[in-house]
């Protein structure tokens, strides 16, 4: 697989926030970005532990060796298949669909910018006991059809999510949305509401504009890497320490699927789909359907986690300046805006990272279950 050279506007559209401190590392291969080379003195060994819960399966994937993961297998128990939707002059063009199967109300999955549904891999099992489970990647990423970009908008895409329900003969579904599939979901039970049944924003309820400017102006990304001459330019082990260290600071089978195995998304669908949700106005008022938003608040420790607070202490006070006078401000308006124009919703508080139901799996399925199995609840709260 080769690897795209990510400018900031690239970096942006990665995934809106925390999973994009790392320019370009999302991908593999690249000769300025493999892990040795002139500024390698300055990485530190990965810590023993992972951050966020201590789960088993956490640790197992944080501690499998680079031999153990040559031989690991995708243990997430899904039927992947393809589905037709429409596309232009009458044509049609395959999505990529992971079904969990399970019993009840169907669950619909959408990735954040750039992911997969094989992102869901650790949370949607635990999900098909009470839930018809499903994920779906969409076009111009991962194993969908790479498209002409003028396609990759919100209102083609929430059509896709249309023709997929269609397909599979589901009359309503919950919609679950990371980062930038919180647009796709608004867009979607606000055009079908008779088809929704209830929204999960996964840090997904901010805006997107300005963005740009936000991550722009970080004083302390991770240290850039340049390839030894006469090396590879990467590879898939090289590629996950780095993510370890500075991307995630945990590690786990979803990640390994959802981000590293996969065909690297298509950049220009990216950007139109970027720029679509960004100047497009929400549509939160014309929402009928309950609403659960998951707002994390970052902190130092889980954005930049890759710094020493002592050795690299410049570093470390620019970055929490900008972590609190500018991305925090930021992110608080954008979910100021979703509270005061979809009262149908209701917000969880808490401290965490962009990807915090791989961080945090056990108490974040317990709360998207609750919800969905439970009746509306219209109040702000702080995780429980």
């Amino acid at each position: 697989m080769r690897m795209r050279q990510s400018d900031w506007r690239q970096a942006a559209v990665g995934v809106a926030l925390l999973t994009l401190t790392c320019l370009g590392a999302c991908s593999r291969g690249g000769a300025a970005n493999t892990a040795a080379g002139p500024d390698s003195r300055s990485i530190r060994p990965l810590p023993t532990r992972p951050l966020g819960e201590q789960t088993p399966q956490l640790l197992a994937a944080w501690r499998r060796t680079a031999a153990e993961w040559a031989d690991w297998v995708d243990p997430s128990a899904k039927r992947v298949r393809f589905i037709a939707v429409p596309s232009k002059a009458g044509r049609t063009i395959p999505l990529e669909v992971l079904d969990w199967a399970g019993h009840g109300p169907a669950v619909l999955l959408l990735a954040g910018l750039g992911e997969t549904g094989h992102i869901y891999n650790d949370l949607a099992p635990h999900l098909a006991d009470r839930f018809r489970v499903i994920a779906l990647t969409r076009r111009g990423h991962g194993a969908s059809a790479h498209v002409d970009s003028s396609s990759c908008v919100l209102d083609t895409l929430v059509a896709d999510i249309r023709a997929l329900m269609d397909s599979l003969q589901l009359q309503r579904a919950s919609l679950i949305g990371h980062s930038i599939a919180g647009a796709e979901i608004t867009r979607f039970a606000a055009r079908w509401p008779e088809r929704t049944d209830k929204l999960v924003y996964l840090d997904a309820s901010h805006d997107f504009a300005g963005i740009d400017s936000i991550l722009s102006q970080n004083p302390a990304w991770p240290p850039r890497f340049s390839s030894p001459p006469g090396t590879a330019t990467d590879t898939l082990n090289a590629t996950r320490n780095r993510l370890k260290r500075y991307r995630f600071g945990y590690w786990s089978d979803a990640l390994e699927s959802g981000i590293l195995r996969l065909p690297d998304p298509d950049e220009a669908c990216m950007n139109a789909l970027l720029n679509d949700a960004t100047v497009h106005p929400k549509e939160y008022p014309a929402v009928r359907a309950p609403a659960l938003a998951f707002t994390p608040r970052y902190t130092m420790q889980n954005w930049f986690f890759y710094l020493d607070p002592v050795a690299d202490r410049v570093k470390w006070k620019g970055g929490e300046h900008w972590l609190t006078r500018l991305v925090q401000p930021w992110l608080d308006a954008g979910h100021q805006r979703f509270r005061r124009e979809m009262p149908t919703s209701q917000t969880i508080e808490f401290q965490g990272d962009h990807h915090f139901f791989n961080s945090q799996p056990a108490w974040a399925l317990r709360e998207i279950r609750k919800f969905l199995l439970s009746s509306q609840r219209f109040r702000t709260r702080g995780r429980e």
